[in-house]
């Protein structure tokens, strides 16, 4: 590691090169690679740090990355790609193990004129297969790694062995011979990627990323991501997702020492910090969460001037125990999606001055914002609720084979995120999914809001909370993980969060019936659906509630994470099992 901090400083792009790649109207994501080596003065040095060595076959595994490195292994994929018969216009669906593979695929099948659909390898085996049908993918790449560790590819495999292309056999060649074509010289609307959804909504979707369009986020960014030469990043994001390959095309843009981490759980990003000493760490709020479960110590993060969580806005409680581990730094929400191409809003928050709940922050520089309501699809008015639409030459350009969702998802030149949020005084507030919110009586609920009540209980690290159909009536849940010393009973915690949220719902004029919130304090998260993101599903947890509720701790059959339920609310209700959904999704 001294290694590290001794070299990779002089791996960044100087200012005349950054300037150089303002000024160049061709770049884009298909192109960049090409332009940074033409520019750079130290393409052997080093400046990519892996957590587990790669190699291809017939070369030895590495775990420190120059330019001259990344090139080797781009041109030895994009040459086992060009000997299987891939070319300009092809689509190929990739699910490799995470880390550095992502990436170096993207960058091999976009020299050779290609798009690749990366899929996650933690995508459910079921949802991957469908995924796969649905957007008429009949081959898949995927390697030792993702074969190995990944229930999606294993099911692939079992099912459909000669439609498996294990990239493991790939050669690595310093010198690779390519055709005199290459690489090949994009057009603004060349498509790069498709990337898929978090499946929050339904069988995740894929969205369109073009070589212009996708570039649009680091372009505004070129000389001005890096905040001096000693910055260092950390990436803990999901490497197959748009994101990561959007920060690690930025660390690359600009020569950034970069630490690429092939997991997202709290322990490993501490191992990290500590190891590597970033500036900057990027990760998802699920990370951060993991991260302050198991602990914060005061400054223990000193060399972090920058935290960004992409996607979700992040729990307040979360932020600021994570500040309290780097007094100086910033915690940065970077809110938005897939189809928005990069994050097109973002809210601040220091240790004197965490941002409000579920703020989101102000449009970025390049984005336009409104709130419209559902309805009439006009704009409302400040501190009312209603659709956040947005507009940026970021956004998608579609879902892929899906014209008639594509042309749905605008309404008035602006797209519809799908999200219920409002506009104060400039600045906007996330408050549920669309397909989140619960009706009642009395007016709508929106879960978000209700899982920042319950996170501001004492001995509560994490929370859920979903509406369910009951009996009586529309009913609430909430899944809440204790902190691992919580200081007090889980019958305790329970009762308080129970208390809490009843008191919010009567504040927002909820109505619901006497039984309709219920409370399950649970020993870790992982038995709730998530998406390949890490995002809990809501649309399968209702279907998982009743399961929830319905078997108090130890009797036959109840959920081991289940540690103490409070109400038995819709307990009667009929249990449906996560996986019909999936089952009516194939049929």
């Amino acid at each position: 590691m001294e290694y590290i901090h001794r070299r990779a400083p002089g791996t960044m792009l100087t200012a005349e090169a950054l300037a150089t790649l303002r000024a160049d109207d061709s770049l884009g994501s298909a192109n960049f690679f090409d332009r940074c080596l033409a520019l750079s003065t130290t393409r052997d040095l080093p400046f990519v740090y892996l957590d587990r060595p790669f190699g291809l076959a017939g070369g030895t595994p590495v775990s420190e990355l120059s330019l001259d490195t990344l090139q080797q292994f781009r041109m030895s994929l994009a040459a086992w790609y060009l000997e299987r018969g891939v070319g300009q216009g092809d689509v190929v669906a990739v699910c490799v193990g995470d880390g550095i593979a992502p990436f170096l695929h993207y960058i091999a099948l976009t020299s050779i004129g290609a798009a690749i659909s990366l899929i996650n390898s933690s995508m459910p085996a079921d949802i991957g297969i469908a995924y796969m049908q649905e957007n008429g993918f009949a081959d898949l790449v995927v390697d030792a790694r993702s074969l190995a560790t990944s229930a999606f590819v294993q099911r692939w495999a079992a099912s459909a062995a000669h439609a498996t292309i294990d990239a493991s056999a790939a050669r690595f060649q310093a010198a690779a011979q390519m055709p005199a074509w290459w690489p090949y010289q994009p057009e603004d609307s060349t498509l790069v990627m498709l990337s898929h959804t978090s499946g929050t909504t339904g069988l995740p979707k894929a969205v369109r990323f073009e070589h212009r369009q996708f570039f649009m986020g680091k372009r505004a960014r070129i000389g001005r991501f890096a905040e001096g030469l000693d910055e260092r990043l950390l990436t803990a994001l999901p490497q197959s997702h748009s994101a990561a390959l959007s920060h690690l095309e930025t660390a690359v843009l600009h020569g950034i020492p970069t630490y690429v981490l092939g997991t997202q759980d709290g322990e490993s990003v501490r191992a990290a910090i500590g190891m590597f000493m970033p500036t900057t760490v990027v990760a998802f709020p699920k990370s951060y969460m993991l991260l302050v479960e198991g602990g914060v110590a005061d400054n223990e993060f000193a060399t972090v001037r920058r935290w960004f969580s992409m996607g979700d806005a992040a729990h307040q409680s979360h932020t600021r125990r994570l500040l309290a581990g780097a007094p100086a730094s910033r915690f940065i929400d970077a809110f938005g999606s897939s189809e928005l191409g990069m994050a097109l809003f973002r809210s601040e928050s220091t240790l004197s001055g965490i941002a409000p709940q579920r703020s989101i922050g102000r449009p970025v520089d390049i984005a336009v914002a409104k709130i419209l309501c559902a309805k009439t699809g006009e704009e409302m008015a400040p501190g009312e609720i209603g659709l956040l639409a947005v507009r940026s030459p970021t956004i998608t350009s579609g879902y892929w084979r899906k014209p008639g969702q594509t042309v749905g998802a605008w309404r008035g030149g602006y797209f519809l995120t799908g999200d219920v949020a409002f506009c104060k005084q400039g600045d906007f507030y996330q408050i549920d999914r669309e397909v989140d919110v619960v009706s009642t009586a009395g007016g709508p609920l929106y879960t978000l809001l209700l899982e920042e009540v319950a996170q501001q209980v004492a001995g509560v690290c994490d929370v859920s909370v979903v509406g369910m159909d009951a009996p009586g009536g529309p009913a609430i849940l909430a899944v809440v993980l204790p902190e691992r010393e919580p200081g007090q009973s889980l019958e305790a915690i329970a009762d308080t969060v129970l208390q809490a949220l009843r008191r919010a719902i009567e504040a927002r004029s909820g109505h619901l019936d006497e039984d309709g919130v219920a409370v399950a304090v649970v020993r870790d998260l992982a038995f709730l659906p998530t998406g390949a993101t890490g995002k809990v599903l809501k649309r399968l947890l209702r279907d998982l509630g009743p399961a929830i509720l319905h078997h108090a701790p130890g009797q036959q059959g109840a959920l081991p994470s289940v540690l103490h339920v409070s109400r038995r609310a819709a307990a009667h209700a009929a249990v449906h099992a996560a996986a019909h959904e999936t089952a009516a999704m194939q049929a």
